[in-house]
């Protein structure tokens, strides 16, 4: 009898995990909902493909809504090797992909499409071009664009030495209690992006608890000391300027400054600012965002990270049978990598001539397929119906 229960409680651990995983959640969503009744009803993603301040992009990996049975039905077999307790081993038993992504997509933090990338392609276009004419609609040019400015003497021969940065909260500005936080995870999030090895928040607060420094306002010496502590050769800080909203205008004002600082020697590394006053919305928080994306452009152009150009392409990294290759997940409307007969589904097997299958890490990956404004990328692509070469060239990156 023990041994049954024990056995019937393994099979309900798997089982109970692919239920908790099923498409079906997404049958929670309704328009219009908010960002965070999103999140309430669905949780958080499991990747951000896209966010430029305006247009987000979720995606969540879940189980087909029937796969439940499937995987009780190989509890018999799986539970000798821990499958039904431990999910991802019954593929041990039966060889085919579980979970399949699915795209969540919000303009201005509202919900507007979601379901299968390829299915929802073209609403996901409208998605973006409605969004863009509500805008023009209020002040006749689109958003504005942030002012900034960004320099240092970090480059592309001695980024390789910052491989792990920890970013400290940065100051509140005046009157808006939880400004520093946001942008402080907001630079955490694209500097993930930009495949810098960032400190997790959880293990960065239990160090500033044990040397009872301040979240913020910490002075430099503290801070280089937390940094190292934590393991980052390179640390972020810095201050929300202005945070102000005027609901009753519609508009706001935001601004912000960070620093980058050497943890060893104490040299500041890299500087940047922006400034952005909205008059189309009341969210400062999607302008912070795009300061920031703006400011982290011109790091990664200077440090290698990024190229000046861009193709519009959102891809993913995947080996299979020892070679590598970039799986694209989407494209965006209009830019070049669409125009040139790029697809959702193809697989980017070489760039400039240059096989994948070399890249030694995902930073190499990218620089391999990085570009520059103007620049032609010739790339080599592995489609259903065969090989084909598409030659794409690249706009100019916002922001540079």
């Amino acid at each position: 009898m023990i041994a049954a229960g024990f056995a019937g409680g393994l099979s309900a651990c798997g089982v109970a995990y692919t239920i908790v995983k099923s498409e079906s959640k997404l049958d929670k969503l309704s328009v219009p909902m908010t960002k965070a009744q999103v999140v309430d009803e669905i949780g958080r993603p499991d990747r951000v493909l896209r966010d430029d301040g305006r247009l987000l992009v979720w995606e969540y990996s879940l189980t087909a809504r029937k796969q439940w049975l499937y995987e009780l039905a190989l509890c018999p077999v799986s539970i000798w090797i821990g499958g039904c307790l431990f999910y991802p081993f019954t593929n041990i038993v039966a060889d085919h992909q579980r979970e399949y992504p699915q795209h969540v997509v919000l303009v201005s933090d509202e919900l507007c499409a979601w379901g299968p990338p390829a299915a929802i392609l073209q609403r996901r276009k409208t998605c973006a071009s409605t969004g863009v004419s509500s805008l023009q609609a209020g002040n006749g040019s689109g958003r504005p664009e942030p002012v900034v400015s960004g320099n240092g003497p970090i480059n592309r021969e001695t980024i390789d030495r910052y491989r792990t940065m920890a970013v400290m909260l940065f100051e509140d500005a005046a009157g808006a209690q939880g400004s520093g936080s946001r942008v402080a995870g907001i630079v955490t999030t694209l500097l993930l992006d930009l495949d810098v090895h960032m400190v997790e928040r959880a293990k960065l607060d239990e160090v500033l608890k044990e040397q009872v420094i301040q979240l913020t306002h910490a002075d430099d010496a503290n801070v280089l000391k937390v940094g190292k502590l934590v393991g980052a050769q390179a640390i972020i800080v810095g201050e929300v300027q202005q945070w102000e909203r005027h609901q009753q205008e519609r508009m706001h004002s935001v601004s912000l400054a960070l620093r980058m600082i050497d943890v060893e020697t104490g040299l500041l590394l890299f500087n940047g600012e922006g400034h952005l006053t909205d008059p189309t919305t009341d969210d400062p928080e999607g302008s912070a965002r795009l300061i920031v994306q703006r400011i982290l452009a011109r790091f990664g152009s200077q440090t290698g990270l990024l190229g000046s150009g861009r193709i519009g392409v959102n891809w993913e990294l995947q080996e299979e049978q020892g070679g590598r290759f970039y799986l694209v997940r989407e494209l965006r409307s209009g830019l070049p990598a669409e125009k040139a007969g790029l697809k959702v589904g193809d697989r980017v097997v070489a760039c400039k001539g240059a096989s994948l299958t070399t890249a030694k890490s995902e930073r190499d990956a990218k620089r391999l397929c990085q570009v520059e404004a103007g620049e032609t990328l010739q790339l080599d692509v592995r489609r259903a119906d065969g090989p084909l070469h598409l030659s794409v060239t690249a706009d100019k990156r916002p922001g540079l």
